[in-house]
């Protein structure tokens, strides 16, 4: 896609191997890779631009490190998004990565592909965490924590691909592919013929089924888990899951849908 050329990639770890392996897959995706040094001190030169992008790559169980890195990197580049991507999870380590100011926190046992659209999601202002994250996060976090975050983002819970995936109904599904497509309640009770009201029921019927809090969220998780929004073989009277349908672009869809919860 060519808005990862728009971004300046750069990647910081003691972890040789693993650099390499991201920056293979980066390039593989057309990302614009600029730097892969094992310490923040090691980036030389002016990074000004309005869209940086760093990856901590972080080993072991010193957190701390990874935590000091981000601080820098706050300070020298306030403008820039954070992900840090760590070999094993670690149930304290996302809340402190979010707390000193990270966007992402990724655990590489994920697979190429979920890690690619993690970070087009980081990249579109999106905060993307483990799923475990969410139910620790608000009891974590201080009230001066959690405004620390900006008001208009979406914090995103993702999963490795072995992870144990929501139930959802073909007519949930269909209603997911709707929300992805960015389309209004009314526009989907005309689709799948059924009642507004109906469509409202099923809607908040997903969002606790995937645990997000809104449609734009609920929108992402869906552009993040392209097979379960795939069409699924439903009733017939399900035009929604149309095979036909494609994907609109995500910062369209999810500019649209926010206007609408505004």
């Amino acid at each position: 896609m060519r808005r990862h050329q728009s971004f300046e990639t750069f990647l910081i770890g003691k972890s040789v191997l693993m650099r390499e392996g991201i920056v293979r897959i980066l390039r593989a995706e057309n990302f614009r890779v600029r730097a892969s040094v094992s310490s923040p001190d090691e980036l030389t030169g002016t990074f000004r631009g309005p869209q940086l992008l760093f990856l901590i790559v972080h080993t072991g169980d010193d957190f701390a490190l990874a935590v000091e890195q981000i601080n820098i990197l706050k300070d020298q580049y306030s403008n820039g998004r954070i992900v840090v991507v760590v070999d094993d999870y670690r149930s304290t380590e996302p809340d402190l990565a979010f707390q000193v100011g990270a966007a992402g926190y990724l655990v590489s046992a994920m697979s190429c592909d979920a890690f690619v659209k993690s970070i087009e999601l980081v990249m579109m202002g999106e905060a993307v965490f483990p799923p475990v994250f969410q139910t620790s996060a608000p009891n974590a976090r201080s009230e001066r924590q959690r405004s620390a975050a900006p008001p208009d983002q979406d914090t995103i819970f993702v999963t490795s691909e072995d992870a144990t995936a929501p139930q959802l109904s073909p007519r949930e599904l269909a209603i997911l592919r709707c929300l992805i497509s960015g389309n209004s309640n009314k526009c989907i009770a005309r689709k799948i013929d059924i009642a507004e009201a109906t469509v409202k029921v099923h809607v908040k019927a997903i969002l606790r089924k995937i645990r997000v809090q809104n449609r734009t969220q609920a929108a992402i998780w869906g552009m993040n888990h392209p097979l379960l929004a795939q069409p699924v073989n439903g009733p017939p009277h399900l035009p929604a899951a149309n095979a036909n349908e494609s994907f609109s672009d995500p910062v369209t869809v999810i500019s649209a849908i926010k206007r609408m919860e505004s």
